[in-house]
């Protein structure tokens, strides 16, 4: 799996404005929410990239924060507060996204856009 960052100019900078995540066939189990680690830099995503692979677009409404943050090495669990900056991790409502396509099996691409992702993990631009 390649999770990747597709950036461009926007305003006055470049930033990254979609979260790209490709899946070989049949890497993706569309039973389950996938959890992804974020955290930049990401590798880069030129428009070149995108090519002919099938693919989604992930809906504001398909992102989740998991609902366990992992336990600290001291065996008590953190703030989820803190877990979002020290160690981010988007989940991907699969299923959900399953029933609104096709057939799920051939989708190799999921696209993220990256201010849905900062809006899921109370990131604040400064």
């Amino acid at each position: 799996m390649r999770i990747a960052a597709y950036c461009d100019f926007y305003t006055d900078s470049t930033r990254p404005l979609q979260l790209i995540v490709d899946a070989g066939p049949g890497e993706l189990d569309w039973s389950k929410t996938l959890y992804l680690p974020v955290s930049s830099p990401f590798a880069p995503f030129s428009a070149e990239d995108f090519g002919d692979l099938p693919g989604v677009s992930v809906l504001l409404e398909d992102l989740v924060r998991p609902k366990e943050p992992p336990k600290s090495s001291g065996g008590q669990k953190q703030d989820p507060s803190s877990l979002v900056h020290a160690q981010a991790v988007l989940g991907i409502r699969l299923p959900q996204i399953a029933a609104r396509c096709g057939d799920p099996d051939e989708i190799q691409r999921l696209v993220v856009q990256m201010d849905d992702v900062e809006e899921v993990l109370g990131y604040e631009r400064g």
